[in-house]
């Protein structure tokens, strides 16, 4: 089948109508919504062939974060990156055919009507970058293209299953705020790093993360970061966070 997006007249009534419509987002409706989607002019259909995965729903988070980060990217590897930045094609998707993982990942703040965080998962407001590592689905598209190693034909997901084994929601907007780490090279830097360092004993923390990026982003004003290959980030961070977390190192 062929993806449906939202249509703009949709998603501005759905977002700015919130207020009107939460009630549906808290009792799961539906049918509600389907009917609402079926109505003419709120959906439009682009020419993106798409075969609708089964997402992993399990009490763990950490297991099905990183197993959805896969299957989302795996089902739409192809996706343009102009297109994955828009919030109808993101919008569309969770409203339209991921209904269930956004109930599933989001439960607890449907139960305590949380409308700051329903909207944010289902539709940009946070920003156009912030949005995509904070909306529910788009995280897990963007998580997987900006970890995805294809030079481990044994394992292309190495560096995504580390970045998901702890603290994903936090992990994804700390990590992707800043605009460098836009640039894949140094996103996989910066993992394979934090990997390195952890097998030399480092327990990585969240501040180890937020240490990297705040040494790129003061290193960026005396360099040309995207000219970097991931190799060079790589020894860049790392002897950095040895010298700034150097008691956390077990020496054998």
């Amino acid at each position: 089948m062929k993806i449906k997006f939202l249509s703009e007249d949709a998603l501005q009534d759905l977002r700015v109508n919130f207020e009107t419509y939460k009630e549906h987002y808290y009792k799961r409706d539906d049918a509600w919504f389907d009917a609402y989607l079926s109505e003419e002019g709120r959906l439009i259909e682009s020419r993106i062939e798409f075969e609708k995965p089964e997402l992993h729903i399990g009490e763990d988070y950490l297991v099905s974060d990183f197993e959805n980060v896969k299957i989302v990217y795996e089902s739409l590897k192809d996706l343009p990156v102009s297109l994955a930045t828009q919030e109808k094609l993101w919008s569309g998707l969770a409203h339209v055919y991921f209904r269930d993982y956004i109930y599933y990942r989001i439960a607890k703040d449907i139960e305590k009507k949380n409308d700051t965080r329903i909207k944010s998962a289902m539709f940009f407001e946070n920003g156009a970058k912030r949005s995509l590592f904070v909306h529910a689905l788009a995280r897990l598209w963007w998580v997987g293209y900006m970890t995805y190693d294809e030079n481990n034909q044994e394992d292309p997901y190495w560096l995504t299953e580390f970045f998901c084994s702890a603290d994903f929601s936090a992990r994804c907007v700390v990590f992707f705020s800043s605009n460098f780490t836009s640039n894949c090279a140094i996103t996989k830097g910066i993992l394979r790093a934090l990997i390195a360092l952890r097998e030399d004993g480092v327990d990585i923390k969240r501040a180890h993360f937020v240490e990297s990026t705040k040494f790129l982003n003061i290193s960026g004003g005396a360099m040309v970061l995207d000219l970097l290959e991931d190799d060079e980030v790589k020894e860049m961070v790392e002897k950095r966070l040895l010298r700034v977390f150097r008691e956390q190192v077990v020496f054998n």
